[in-house]
Order: structure tokens, then sequence, then C-alpha cells
């Protein structure tokens, strides 16, 4: 984490992405200057950055988290979001092992060895792209999609004595 103190972190030397590359988000707060309501504190802001450990390749600045871990990924796995889109991954243990089995046949091998991002639908309340959910360790990229509404069902009242 870097302290507001610090400014912006220094850039990198980048070279090109390697089998050693990884995502990886650096964060920090700033100090925004706008008083925040009601005690005119100075308002903290997050910004996200884009950062490989391996190569110092560093991305631009971000406000927000998930545009940082698009930078990262793009780095450090390119073609990730050609990548099939797979169901959600289960809340329960024990269907976990066959959703991560479908995710290893629907990606190439060796993704996930390499902590490779997994796509999976997600409905509109879920938008954060969550680290460590992905097979192999990596990041559950979110990708959003619109579940048709069910049609109306009517029902017939039929007479109660008859």
């Amino acid at each position: 984490m870097i302290p507001a103190s610090a400014g912006q972190p220094a850039t990198g030397h980048p070279r090109p992405p390697g089998d050693d590359c990884r995502a990886t988000i650096r964060s920090w707060r700033v100090e925004d200057g706008e008083p925040a309501p009601p005690t005119g504190a100075r308002r903290r802001v997050a910004r996200y950055r884009a950062s490989c450990r391996a190569c110092g390749d560093e991305g631009p600045i971000r406000s927000s988290e998930g545009a940082a871990v698009e930078d990262a990924c793009d780095h450090a796995y390119p073609g990730w979001r050609t990548m099939p889109v797979v169901e959600p991954r289960p809340y329960k243990l024990g269907d976990r092992p066959r959703w991560e089995a479908d995710c290893r046949r629907a990606y190439p091998p060796g993704w996930f060895d390499r902590q490779g991002p997994v796509r999976e639908y997600r409905p509109s309340g879920g938008t954060r792209h969550v680290p460590a959910f992905a097979p192999g360790g990596g990041y559950c990229m979110a990708v959003m999609c619109t579940m048709p509404k069910p049609a109306p069902v009517r029902t017939v009242q039929t007479s109660l004595f008859g």
C-alpha cells in the first residue's frame, strides 16, 4: 500500500510479458482536496494500478479497481477477453470440483497453472472481479448478462365446490 504522502507511484521499466507475469493490483488513498460533509475534513479516495512484479510493467492510475484488474489481465494474460464465459462459481463446496473441471476443459491447457482468469456470467448485481476465485487462484472476471424475465403465469380460478 502506498501512503498518500508518497504521491504517484514510480513507473517501472517494462519488458514484454513472460510466463512469470501475474495480475497484481496496487491500491492507495489520496486526498482529493474536496471537503467531506458534515465535518469538512478532506475526503480521501482510492486509486488503483496494475503492477507486474515479474517485469515491472505498470498500467495507468485508475479510480476503479475493476479497470485496474482488467489492465493487469491484459498484460499478464493476452487474449483473456476472448476466452469462454462459464457459469458462476458455485457456493456449495461440493459442487466446485465439477465447476473447476468444466473450466479446465473450456480453457487452454496450462491457463490456470499460471493463475489465469476465468470469465463467468454474473447477474446485474455482481460486477466485481474477485481475486483467487478462479481455478488455480486467479481472478473470476465478471461478465454481465441480463436474464430474461419469466413469462407471467396465468392461473385460472376453478370453482371451489363443484
